[in-house]
């Protein structure tokens, strides 16, 4: 008979706390696993998304500023037509800046209107003469420009008559435009 109250006792709350854990216990909580792997998988997507989002606003952002940048140069860039105008300015330029220009000749062959692109790269030689100082701020202020491209091929020389003035010859690549095409877009 004591092993009857012992086993009722000891047994019963063993038995009732073993039902509560495989009746309750158990299934919460594996539901509540399967809820925080639903949670985790939630938010590894969200990142996921927020990493894509991230991305599309760079690349509007991206093409807001090509857009930007493109507009600038048209209105900058001239094209073929306009080209005698820009090389006036740059001659002016120069001229402000006490730098005489002794040649300005393009190389033709640089022009290449065959090309499918609507932006070509014509190449003049400019041979200048002024002060070291002087041609390095023309030429800098030259290169700050849109539509400058960049020096191919340069000389400098000086005569020893003429000593602090320099002789340099330079092979300047522009950007233009063959035409106002870009103008309906």
């Amino acid at each position: 008979m004591k092993f009857k109250t012992i086993y009722l006792w000891y047994g019963l709350p063993i038995a009732l706390i073993v039902a509560w854990v495989l009746l309750f216990y158990m299934p919460f909580s594996s539901h509540i696993k399967n809820r925080g792997k639903e949670i985790l998988n939630i938010k590894q997507e969200d990142q996921k998304v927020d990493i894509s989002i991230k991305g599309m606003i760079e690349l509007v952002n991206k093409q807001a500023q090509w857009r930007q940048s493109l507009s600038e140069f048209k209105t900058q860039a001239p094209d073929l037509e306009r080209f005698p105008d820009f090389m006036r300015e740059v001659m002016k330029l120069a001229r402000d800046r006490g730098i005489a220009i002794e040649r300005f000749s393009s190389v033709f062959t640089s022009i290449g209107t065959e090309q499918k692109s609507q932006l070509i790269n014509p190449v003049f030689e400019i041979e200048i003469k002024g002060g070291f100082l002087e041609t390095g701020k023309f030429l800098e202020e030259l290169g700050n420009k849109m539509v400058y491209r960049g020096i191919q091929k340069a000389q400098i020389s000086y005569d020893e008559k003429e000593y602090p003035v320099l002789t340099g010859k330079y092979v300047v690549e522009f950007k233009a435009m063959k035409g106002k095409a870009f103008e309906g877009k």
